[in-house]
C-alpha cells in the first residue's frame, strides 16, 4: 500500500458530536473518527445524487483498495514546520518507583505530581516525538507537551420553532489560522488518491459534522495531497509518519482509526490494550428518524500485537438502503 496525507483547513467552526456525552449539542470534540467521517462522505455524495462516486468509493473500500485514518490534528509551528499529531497510545502507564523519591523536596514532589496529572490530559503526540514519549513511559517519567489547535466555544441559541422561544447551547471548536485536521489514506494506486482528493474537495463545500445549516464544518485542502515516502517534505513529522506506518513488525500496532474486529480476531484484541466507543443513534436526515443498531468499536490509539483488519458492518436499513458503519483498521507500528 502507498500512504497519502491530506491536510484540511477549516474556514468555519466545527461541531462533532460526542455520543459518550449523550450526543447533546452542548458537547463537542475537535477530531473526527474514521467511521463517522466515512459515513458523512457517503451520505453527502448520495444526497447530492453523486451515486457513481459513492458507489465507487464503497467498492474500493470493501475490496481493500482504500483505508483511511481518523481526522487528526495538525498545526504550523512558528518556524514554518508543519506538525502532525497521532493519538496517544493506549499502553500500560508504568510509573516506575523512583528510588530517590524519598529525597525529593516538597516542591519537586508537587511539580512531578502535577506533571503526571497534565500527562493524563494529553490526547495527541507529535509523530516525531512518539519515540521520546515511549521512552519516557518505559522509564516512568512524565511527558510534557504544550500544543494548542484552537478554542472551544459554547454559544447560546434560541429555538423559535415552538410557541415559546427557548434557549439552548451549542458547543463548537474554532481552529487557529495555522491549524486544522489531516487524513491519512492507504491506497494501492496513485489514481485512488486523486479520486479521494476530488471527494474531499466536493464535501468541503457542504462541510462535516453538525449545525451545517449554520455554516459549520466547511473546509478546503490546505495543500495538495502528499504521498509519504520518508523524505520529510513538511518537516520531521511526515517523515516519522511514513516510518511508523510501514513498521509492520513492531512490538505494538497502534490503531489510527476506530476498528470493528471480526470474531476470529477477538483473541488478538484480548491480548492488546484498548478503549471502546459505543456508536448507534438515529438516521438524523430522515423525516421520521430511524433507529440504528448499536455496536462498540475499538478506539484509535488502541494497541495490539498484530494489525487487525477490521470490517464493515450493517446497522440496519433505511429507505431500502443499508446503514453501513466503517470499521477497517489503519495502523502505526510502535515499540512500547
Amino acid at each position: 500500500m502507498r500512504y497519502f496525507l491530506y491536510p484540511l483547513r477549516f474556514s468555519a467552526p466545527v461541531h462533532f458530536g460526542t455520543a459518550e456525552c449523550g450526543g447533546g449539542l452542548e458537547h463537542t470534540r475537535f477530531t473526527l473518527p474514521a467511521d463517522t467521517f466515512f459515513s458523512a462522505l457517503l451520505s453527502e455524495l448520495y444526497h447530492a445524487k453523486e451515486n457513481a462516486y459513492a458507489d465507487t468509493l464503497l467498492q474500493k473500500v470493501e475490496a481493500g483498495h482504500l483505508r483511511c485514518s481518523d481526522l487528526l490534528p495538525w498545526r504550523e509551528a512558528a518556524t514554518g514546520e508543519w506538525c502532525f499529531y497521532l493519538p496517544r497510545p493506549i499502553l500500560p502507564m508504568m510509573q516506575a518507583a523512583d528510588t530517590d523519591s524519598v529525597s525529593l523536596s516538597y516542591r519537586a514532589a508537587c511539580e512531578e505530581t502535577a506533571a503526571w496529572k497534565q500527562q493524563k490530559r494529553l490526547a495527541y503526540i507529535r509523530a516525531s516525538r512518539m519515540t521520546e514519549y515511549l521512552a519516557n513511559v518505559r522509564a516512568g517519567r512524565p511527558f510534557l507537551s504544550e500544543d494548542s489547535f484552537g478554542q472551544e466555544v459554547l454559544r447560546q441559541r434560541v429555538n423559535c420553532r415552538e410557541i415559546e422561544a427557548l434557549p439552548y447551547f451549542v458547543a463548537s471548536f474554532t481552529f487557529a489560522e495555522s491549524a486544522g485536521l489531516y487524513l491519512l489514506l492507504a491506497a494501492e494506486q496513485a489514481e485512488d488518491a486523486d479520486f479521494f482528493a476530488d471527494i474531499l474537495t466536493f464535501v468541503g463545500h457542504s462541510g462535516l459534522g453538525g449545525k451545517r445549516s449554520s455554516g459549520y464544518g466547511k473546509f478546503q485542502l490546505a495543500d495538495d495531497c502528499l504521498e509519504l515516502d520518508g523524505t520529510g517534505i513538511y518537516g520531521a513529522d511526515d517523515a516519522a509518519l511514513y516510518t511508523l506506518l510501514t513498521q509492520e513488525q513492531a512490538s505494538w500496532q497502534m490503531a489510527l482509526s476506530s476498528v470493528l474486529p471480526a470474531e476470529e480476531d477477538l483473541l488478538a484484541v484480548c491480548r492488546g490494550n484498548y478503549h471502546l466507543r459505543r456508536v448507534g443513534g438515529f438516521v438524523t436526515d430522515a423525516a421520521v428518524p430511524g433507529k440504528k443498531d448499536s455496536i462498540c468499536l475499538l478506539e484509535s490509539g488502541s494497541c495490539f500485537q498484530q494489525r487487525i483488519p477490521g470490517q464493515m458492518t450493517n446497522l440496519g436499513t433505511y429507505d431500502g438502503h443499508p446503514i453501513l458503519r466503517y470499521g477497517y483498521g489503519l495502523y502505526a507500528g510502535i515499540s512500547g
